[in-house]
């Protein structure tokens, strides 16, 4: 009973201090540029992760999030395309290897296959990346030039002041 104790409560204090920690998001501030420089994300030379920059755009600016979320499936797709390939092409290999069985079988032309394919759709990856970014950013340049001006205005109504914008 003693041991069944100690261990019950060994695994409640494990539990208990393996619970995350409620960490707030980062605010990023609004409307200011995003530069990527070697694949990270940076606004105002502070670097800011890849989630917290898909979050942002996903509230402000929808089409930049739509290209961010293009970039980042073709990312996995092509990491478990190359991961698949290469598995395949190692596993025929060691197979050849343990027995005697003729090396390149049809599974080390699929695994080629796959790998060729990974090439293709990493590829374009950065372009979407950097096409999201460059989305976010021009539009930030045409909002900030609306222009409004306050006209000081006189006719047979009387006399007031004019917003534009």
């Amino acid at each position: 009973m003693k041991k069944l104790f100690v261990i019950g409560l060994f695994l409640i204090s494990v539990a208990s201090f393996a619970q995350r920690r409620g960490v707030e998001p980062r605010v990023i501030p609004a409307g200011q540029e995003i530069e990527l420089k070697d694949n990270k994300f940076y606004i105002n030379n502070e670097q800011i992760p890849s989630y917290e920059i898909k979050n942002y755009l996903k509230a402000n600016d929808f089409k930049a999030y739509s290209l961010f979320n293009k970039s980042k499936n073709k990312s996995v797709l092509g990491g478990f395309f190359l991961g698949l390939g290469s598995a395949l092409i190692i596993g025929d290999a060691v197979k050849a290897a343990v027995s005697d069985v003729d090396y390149p079988t049809a599974m080390s032309y699929i695994g080629g296959g796959l790998v060729g394919t990974s090439i293709f759709v990493l590829k374009g990856k950065k372009q979407k990346m950097r096409d999201a970014i460059d989305t976010y950013n021009n539009g930030l340049k045409t909002t900030s030039q609306t222009e409004t001006t306050i006209d000081f205005v006189a006719n047979n109504n009387g006399v007031g002041l004019r917003l534009t914008f």
